[in-house]
This record gives C-alpha cells, sequence and structure tokens, in this order.
C-alpha cells in the first residue's frame, strides 16, 4: 500500500464567522498543524485541498496542495481531483475541523484498510458513521466520476452507492467537529484536561 493523506480545508467556515478553520488557534498552533504533524507519522505525503486564497497560509504545512478550481462544489471536489492527480494507491482524507484525532485511530483506519485493500474504509465513532474520514483506494477515481457526473454531491449518496467498511474508532471526542466558537472552547477546554492528567 502507498498512502497518502489529504487534508480537506476548502470551507468557507459560515459557522466562524468567516474565519478559516484551519487556522484557528488550538493550543498554541494552527488546527492543521496538530493534524499535519499526525499524518506525517502514518502517510507517505500529506495534502491539502484548499481555495487560491488559502495557498500561502498552509503551504509550510503540506507536502503541496490542491487547490480548487472555479467554485467548488464540496469535499467531493477535492477528493476527486486528489484520486486522478497523485500518484499513490489508497488516500486517507481528513478535515481540517477535526484536529482532535488521534494517530491510534489513523492507523487503526489503516490496518482496517490493508485488510481490505478494494474497499473504501469509513470510520464510524460509535455515535454516527464519519463520512470524511475515510480511506479510498484511487482505483475509485472513475466511480466518484460517474457520481458526480450525475449532478450530485453528497458524500454519503457515493459511500452508500459504492459500498464500504465501518473502521470503529473511539472515543467519539476525537471525530468533534470544530465548526463553531462554541466547539473550539470546548476543545481547548479538553486539551487542557487532558494536559492536566498527564
Amino acid at each position: 500500500m502507498k498512502l497518502d493523506a489529504l487534508i480537506l480545508a476548502g470551507g468557507e467556515g459560515r459557522r466562524m464567522g468567516g474565519s478559516d478553520k484551519g487556522l484557528l488557534s488550538l493550543a498554541g498552533r494552527p488546527m492543521i498543524d496538530h493534524l499535519g504533524a499526525r499524518l506525517r507519522g502514518c502517510a507517505e505525503h500529506v495534502w491539502i485541498s484548499c481555495r487560491a486564497d488559502q495557498a500561502a497560509d498552509y503551504t509550510a504545512v503540506a507536502d503541496g496542495l490542491l487547490l480548487d478550481e472555479g467554485d467548488s462544489l464540496g469535499p467531493l471536489s477535492g477528493i476527486s481531483r486528489a484520486l486522478q492527480e497523485l500518484s499513490c494507491s489508497h488516500l486517507l482524507i481528513t478535515p481540517c475541523d477535526t484536529p482532535l484525532v488521534s494517530l491510534a485511530s489513523f492507523r487503526q483506519m489503516i490496518a482496517h484498510s490493508q485488510a481490505a485493500p478494494d474497499q473504501i474504509v469509513v470510520v464510524h465513532d460509535g455515535d454516527y458513521l464519519q463520512t470524511l474520514h475515510l480511506i479510498v483506494p484511487v482505483a475509485k477515481a472513475a466511480s466518484l466520476d460517474r457520481f458526480r457526473a450525475t449532478g450530485r454531491r453528497a458524500v454519503r449518496g457515493w459511500l452508500e452507492q459504492e459500498g464500504y467498511v465501518e473502521c470503529h474508532c473511539q472515543p467519539a471526542l476525537e471525530f468533534m467537529n470544530i465548526n463553531t466558537l462554541e466547539a473550539l472552547a470546548e476543545a481547548r477546554s479538553l486539551l487542557r484536561e487532558s494536559a492536566h492528567k498527564g
């Protein structure tokens, strides 16, 4: 398996007042830095899917950027481009607003993918199916292109059409989406509590 990682960072952060979520500070550094550092421990290359106006801020975090072309059509746009352009065999995908995901969970996803290399692996956190935490074989690129050609944009719709295996990762708090100021405050509190216990 030749595994690369893709961080999805092209969202507009509407619930954050338009702030770039990946650059929000958590434990003294941007949220996306936490993910980048962990992914370097398990993937050959780390890529970021983002808008052109974000490029200057993200260049140092990744091995390369995949810039949205024109109006973004959601996360499937970035995933599709990565599957078409990268030379890996599998792509581990995660969004920039879930910086609490541990290296252990990423490695658990990889183990599931190694056991079922022809299948898409999707995280289930015990409460929800986390449809943006997945490993996709690059061979699925054509399937995704056909799905997008129908005008559909929902990741879950493609996964349900294509089929997938679940990877059960816990605790669910690792997969908390930090897409509001309240969630950011909660994440900061969780990290402080963890530091005190450690």
